[in-house]
């Protein structure tokens, strides 16, 4: 009875320290890699050539995408709401005076894309591979990556200077987006679209408008200030779902506030390799980068 007992004992000691290995075992850890404007680094921003390219990269898990709005209120991908000079081009001429006059609210979405801005090189991005691009809506970029649905972080370019003149106001251009997404959620139902949508911004008003939407989306604070995320959320209202600083203000002090209020931190714009490791240790959720590629080194 006694090698009974004690053979019993030891199956049972085995299935605890089994358990006890389970429970003690860590979920792996994943990172919302996204690549910034596409792949800003490698293609020309915000074009589909970008988005291509960065998803050719199995680390990419989130496009990265600025959009404005044209005069036929159409969402519309650009960086700014105007014709960069540095990008866009004209009858293949960099044409100089091309630039804030070139107001793309004042614009329909056909007058937009009948300019190129991809094939001037960018003088910041020497590994970038120039090609003849246009402006896309985000409808097209939406039926573009229809066979890979990635997440998509879809920042606002609003500011209160530039209402009435180079976007609708907040309210409105939080209307015109939610409804582009409202239409193309609808013709792919089967994705759930509004999951794999972050909408961040600078500009706290479109977030506060997006928030009394409930539309299911998430939402994330950029900013560039040496501020505490308290602060900054204080400011907005309420708390986002991520907060996005400037990659070299991110502090341990801030990853810790935010994880403790289940806030993911993404910082912007990550481009050089031991910089992402480093705040990858640190603890960070994700990374923004210009180089997509680049993402491959990381361990965690």
């Amino acid at each position: 009875m006694k090698v009974l007992n004690n053979i019993h004992m030891r199956h049972l000691l085995y299935l605890f320290l089994a358990l006890f290995t389970l429970s003690c075992t860590r979920p792996p850890r994943t990172l919302d890699l996204q690549g910034n404007r596409g792949a800003r680094g490698l293609a020309p921003e915000n074009s589909l050539r970008a988005f291509e390219t960065a998803l050719s990269f199995p680390e990419v898990t989130t496009l990265e995408i600025d959009v404005v709005i044209s005069k036929d209120h159409k969402v519309v991908i650009s960086h700014e709401p105007w014709m960069n000079p540095t990008i866009c081009v004209t009858d293949s001429i960099i044409n100089d005076s091309i630039g804030r006059s070139m107001n793309l609210y004042q614009m329909t979405l056909e007058e937009i894309q009948k300019y190129d801005c991809g094939m001037a090189q960018h003088p910041d991005f020497p590994e970038q591979k120039s090609g003849s691009s246009f402006k896309p809506s985000l409808k097209q970029v939406l039926e573009f990556t229809a066979d890979d649905w990635p997440g998509f972080t879809i920042e606002t370019k609003t500011s209160p200077k530039g209402d009435g003149l180079y976007h609708p106001g907040p309210v409105k251009f939080a209307e015109i987006l939610a409804a582009e997404l409202k239409e193309m959620d609808a013709a792919y139902p089967e994705v759930d679209l509004m999951r794999k949508v972050t909408i961040q911004s600078f500009d706290v008003r479109t977030l506060r408008a997006f928030r009394k939407m409930h539309l299911g989306v998430k939402l994330s604070l950029l900013t560039d200030k040496n501020t505490s995320p308290d602060e900054l959320m204080d400011e907005l209202g309420f708390p986002v779902d991520v907060f996005s600083p400037r990659e070299d203000l991110v502090t341990g002090e801030m990853i810790n506030w935010c994880h403790f209020r289940q806030i993911s931190v993404i910082p912007w714009t990550v481009n050089d390799t031991a910089r992402m490791q480093e705040l990858v240790d640190m603890g960070v959720d994700g990374l923004i980068s210009d180089y997509p590629n680049r993402f491959k080194t990381l361990v965690y």
